[in-house]
């Protein structure tokens, strides 16, 4: 495919500002790979403004307000959806059953149900089906993973510890739906973390169990948090402690809270048999250290320059665009992506065991929930969009 690749965007909201900002840099970058040739919201004000954006760097593209009219009307080879959570099913299935490629945001779906419609969509159409699940991909992430799996520097992996902690009665990112499990599928667990679980998955390989405890402590948050004005119910959790317990034996413990007064925490580090590494770098059992900044160079300077370029195509460093890069360049050259639909679902699928563990109160296979054979913390939502 020598010609560029035609891509619309699916959602024009604040998130996707982001992704206006990841095709910028890639036309920079490589003018010819691709172009925005549509944009598509069911705010039509949205929409135009964010087309206009684009004209920054592009030809300013058409605007929609109905996804059937645009897929219609425009040569399109495939979209980008950044839609509210619980069109992200619709959005996908509709574009595959067109004949066009699709990433879509995360979480990649909005329960296992509509996950499987998606997997069986990409499965008939042929095409591919992304995960906009780039965290995986960042320099210090990519480095982490090679020190601990490729160079072997902390020795046999053994546990992990990740806490992130801290209280807010905030809004997330000031979209009020967030905080309805209806339509959000669950609160910044399922929202944010899930790409944490897919790095998990980069760095260890696929969860077997979870046993995790979920609370709502705050169950008003606010539009204004500052002056506690114009509140929102929620009913997503704002706590969550969890065990992950991985195929390969690793064991971890993973939190996350919005609901802890007082000193914040915000830390992630691994332990093997000879060490451990965090942000900071390695620490050996004999008290030397590596920095971070020294591994960062040892691991990019261990990359042959045919690496170097696939792991970071034209110099770019920035994780979210990386991400959009490698679903262009899977089309183009007609190859599978680094992170697949599957690969999003799975992620997504670790979040739901955390919702089902907390709900039925013991650990849960993630592959239960993958199958379907645990699902009761889904079943209203399921039910609401007659999944």
């Amino acid at each position: 495919m020598s010609q560029k690749i035609r891509v619309a965007l699916i959602g024009c909201g604040m998130m996707a500002g982001n992704h206006l900002n990841y095709f910028r840099e890639i036309r920079e970058k490589d003018p010819e790979l691709t172009e925005i040739v549509a944009m598509c919201d069911v705010d039509g004000e949205r929409a135009k403004n964010l087309a206009n954006k684009a004209g920054d760097f592009q030809p300013i593209p058409p605007t929609y307000t109905d996804l059937e009219k645009m897929l219609k009307n425009e040569d399109i080879d495939a979209v980008d959806i950044v839609t509210t959570h619980s069109s992200h099913h619709v959005s996908t299935i509709a574009c595959l059953e067109s004949g066009i490629h699709v990433v879509v945001e995360k979480p990649f779906a909005l329960t296992i149900k509509a996950g499987h419609k998606m997997l069986d969509a990409a499965k008939k159409s042929g095409k591919i089906l992304a995960s906009a699940e780039p965290a995986r991909k960042g320099v210090g992430t990519r480095a982490t993973e090679w020190a601990m799996n490729k160079a072997g520097l902390i020795g046999d992996l053994r546990m992990f510890f990740t806490q992130r902690t801290l209280y807010t009665l905030r809004v997330v990112v000031g979209t009020p739906w967030r905080h309805q499990r209806i339509y959000s599928g669950g609160g910044w667990v399922i929202d944010g973390e899930v790409h944490y679980m897919d790095v998990l998955r980069s760095f260890f390989g696929d969860v077997e169990k979870v046993y995790a405890e979920t609370r709502n402590f705050e169950p008003t948050r606010y539009l204004d948090a500052n002056n506690l004005r114009d509140p929102v119910p929620s009913d997503v959790e704002d706590t969550a402690i969890c065990v992950l317990t991985f195929k390969n034996g690793l064991i971890g413990q993973f939190v996350w809270t919005e609901g802890a007064p007082g000193k914040g925490i915000n830390h992630q580090i691994y332990y093997g048999s000879k060490g451990s590494i965090d942000g900071n770098g390695i620490q050996f059992k004999d008290g030397s250290t590596r920095s971070m900044d020294e591994l960062t160079n040892d691991f990019l300077n261990a990359l042959s320059s045919n690496d170097k370029e696939r792991l970071f195509p034209r110099g770019v460093m920035n994780a979210g665009t990386l991400g959009v890069y490698d679903f262009i360049d899977a089309i183009k050259n007609n190859r599978e992506p680094e992170v697949t639909g599957w690969d999003g679902f799975v992620a997504q699928a670790i979040c739901d065991a955390i919702y089902e563990s907390a709900y039925c109160g013991q650990a849960v296979k993630v592959g239960d929930v993958i199958s379907g054979k645990i699902g009761a913390y889904q079943q209203d939502i399921n039910e609401h969009w007659q999944l």
